[in-house]
């Protein structure tokens, strides 16, 4: 069920779990940055742990990539740059937050290492031992998120000539990734 005030809430908890962590953030926080509430919140997500999973970033957002291999490196970082410019979440960037903060860390860094590495994996075509080119793509695009969106490092660039810059670091790790 979709609501104006469950729409703020999430926004407002994704925006303030993404900036803060899940230690640094509080119901209290969420609802007054929502207007909302602390007992809404409560009533509409139950737990500030199921908030927090609620408001995770869109896993849709790492799927749907139908480019050739070639250009899969660009439109990975078309992909973070552009989430960028519609004020959407960044998944690469929230990842480290979504593992250290998490109520069970353990358990999500093994669900968020499966989920990542297994999708760039299945991306690139990695079949190497640990899914070494795999992981190092990951590594790249956790880097370029947290860049981006925290440090603001490609601000004054051209929106191209990062792309194509950043893109071709990316494609140079899966261009040596054997092909299965």
């Amino acid at each position: 069920m979709s609501s104006p005030s469950r729409e703020a809430i999430l926004a407002s908890a994704s925006r303030l779990f993404g900036d803060r962590g899940y230690r640094s953030v509080t119901v209290r926080d969420i609802a007054s940055d929502a207007g909302v509430s602390a007992a809404l919140v409560m009533k509409l997500f139950g737990s500030k742990e199921k908030l927090f999973a609620a408001a995770q970033p869109d896993e849709r957002l790492l799927g749907e990539l139908n480019v050739p291999r070639e250009e899969i490196g660009a439109a990975l970082a078309f992909r973070v740059l552009m989430r960028r410019e519609r004020e959407m979440q960044e998944p690469w960037a929230m990842l480290p937050f979504t593992v250290q903060d998490s109520p069970d860390p353990e358990a999500t860094r093994a669900e968020a290492r499966e989920k990542y590495l297994g999708h760039i994996a299945a991306l690139i075509g990695d079949t190497t031992p640990n899914r070494r080119h795999a992981a190092v793509v990951v590594s790249l695009m956790i880097g370029f998120g947290e860049a981006v969106r925290t440090l603001g490092l490609f601000d004054d660039w051209d929106f191209d000539e990062v792309v194509a810059h950043y893109g071709a670091l990316v494609q140079a790790q899966i261009d040596a990734c054997p092909v299965a």
